[in-house]
C-alpha cells in the first residue's frame, strides 16, 4: 500500500530494506524468531518537494487510522535537508 502512494505520486527515489528486526512502544516486537515471529520492513524516501512530503506523510497517517491493528501501524520519522547531491 505503501508503494502504491509512491507510485500514484511519482516518487522514483526510495529504498526498501525488507525483514528488518524491530522493537516499537505499539505492537509487538519482530526479531524474525519463534519467541517474536515476523520482521518489518523499512523503506527510506527521498522528497525534495515540502509539499509533495507532506501530502505524502498525510496519506501515510490515513493508512494509520484504518487499522485497528497495532502491529500493521507505520512509523514515519521526517528530517528536512538542505544538502542535495
Amino acid at each position: 500500500m505503501v508503494r502504491d502512494i509512491l507510485d500514484r505520486k511519482n516518487i522514483k527515489n526510495y529504498q526498501i530494506a525488507d525483514k528488518v528486526m524491530a522493537m516499537s512502544e505499539k505492537g509487538s516486537p519482530r526479531f524474525d524468531n519463534a519467541i517474536w515471529p515476523g520482521y518489518n520492513v523499512n523503506i527510506t524516501i527521498q522528497i525534495p518537494d515540502d509539499d509533495k512530503a507532506f501530502d505524502i506523510l498525510n496519506q501515510l497517517s490515513e493508512l494509520n487510522n484504518e487499522t485497528s491493528n497495532n502491529d500493521e501501524l507505520i512509523a514515519v520519522s521526517s528530517w528536512k535537508s538542505d544538502i542535495n547531491f
